[in-house]
C-alpha cells in the first residue's frame, strides 16, 4: 500500500494537475474508466495519467486491474517506463490474465531491450486468449522489433 501511495504522489509531483475542465464528464457514465480511454484515444496521455492517478486513490480504482493497465499505458507513451512497468505489475498481481496488460508490458519490454520477456508475454496471451486480437498486437511488434 506505501509503494502505491509513493507511485501516486510521484505522479503528482511529476505534473502539475489540470484543472478539470469537465469535458471527459459526460463520457464517465458508461464505465468508470469511460474518461479515461476518451482521452487516451486522444493521445491526451498526461490528462489520463493524472485522472487515473485520482481514480486509483478510490477505494473502487485501487483494486482495478484495467484502470491500472490503462495508466501504465498513459505512463509508457509519456516516456515514464518504470512507472509504466510498476503500472502493468499492478494490474497483472489483480487479474494475472489480464490481456491488455499482458500486450502492452510486452510492448514496454521491447522498448527496454528486453525481448525474451516480450515473448514470456506472448506466451501467456497465447495460454489465455489463443490468437486474439492482444496476441497479434504484440507478435505484430516483436516482429517490427525483429526487423530493426
Amino acid at each position: 500500500m506505501k509503494l502505491v501511495t509513493l507511485l501516486l504522489s510521484l505522479l503528482m509531483a511529476l505534473h502539475v494537475h489540470a484543472a478539470g475542465s469537465g469535458r471527459y464528464e459526460t463520457q464517465q457514465s458508461s464505465s468508470p474508466l469511460s474518461a479515461a480511454e476518451a482521452m487516451l484515444s486522444e493521445q491526451n496521455y498526461l490528462e489520463a495519467s493524472e485522472w487515473l492517478s485520482d481514480y486509483l486513490q478510490s477505494k473502487k480504482g485501487r483494486r482495478s486491474a484495467d484502470a491500472w493497465n490503462l495508466l501504465g499505458f498513459s505512463l509508457r507513451k509519456q516516456g515514464h517506463y518504470p512507472q509504466a512497468l510498476y503500472a502493468y505489475q499492478q494490474a497483472l498481481s489483480i487479474k494475472p490474465s489480464h490481456l491488455g496488460a499482458l500486450e502492452y508490458s510486452g510492448e514496454l519490454y521491447l522498448s527496454l531491450q528486453e525481448l525474451a520477456r516480450a515473448e514470456q508475454n506472448l506466451a501467456r496471451l497465447e495460454q489465455y486468449c489463443g490468437n486474439c486480437q492482444e496476441q497479434q498486437q504484440l507478435e505484430l511488434a516483436i516482429s517490427r522489433y525483429l526487423a530493426e
